[in-house]
């Protein structure tokens, strides 16, 4: 019996690291993609020429490119200012109303643009763009 627990401890251990890449390629098609998260932005909600409040907004950007993502992840505060840009153009066609984005299509779309000029197509897979909060303004 002393002699049965370390030989099947031996084997289990020896059987344990060509049982993890099997188990790891199990679960890669369920893995989830690379993303930059692009810090919230301030968004000014003006209303007959005031600022009335503001809100955040994140945008999380997902890497259809895994070897772009180092590049990617260098250039966020270029991304940052260009999402900002595109999201100051959203509000001024009409793309966000007193804070809400009523056309997220177009805000996407905007924001794709400006990722394919940075970067080339098909780097960048899904753009996710979610409201955080939203804080009254000081008087």
């Amino acid at each position: 019996m002393r002699g049965f627990l370390p030989a099947l401890c031996l084997a289990l251990f020896l059987t344990l690291p060509s049982a993890l890449p099997a188990a790891a390629n199990e679960g890669a098609p369920g893995a989830l993609p690379p993303s930059v998260r692009i810090k919230p932005l301030m968004v000014p909600v003006v209303n007959a020429g005031r600022i009335e409040k503001y809100t955040q907004v994140e945008v999380n950007l997902e890497i259809g490119d895994a070897l772009k993502l180092g590049e990617v992840q260098l250039s966020i505060p270029r991304l940052h200012d260009a999402i900002l840009t595109a999201i100051y153009k959203g509000i001024d066609e009409g793309w966000i109303v007193r804070g809400n984005i009523a056309n997220v299509p177009a805000l996407r779309r905007r924001i794709d643009e400006s990722v394919i000029a940075m970067f080339g197509k098909d780097v960048v897979s899904r753009i996710l763009i979610t409201p955080i909060a939203r804080q009254s303004s000081l008087q």
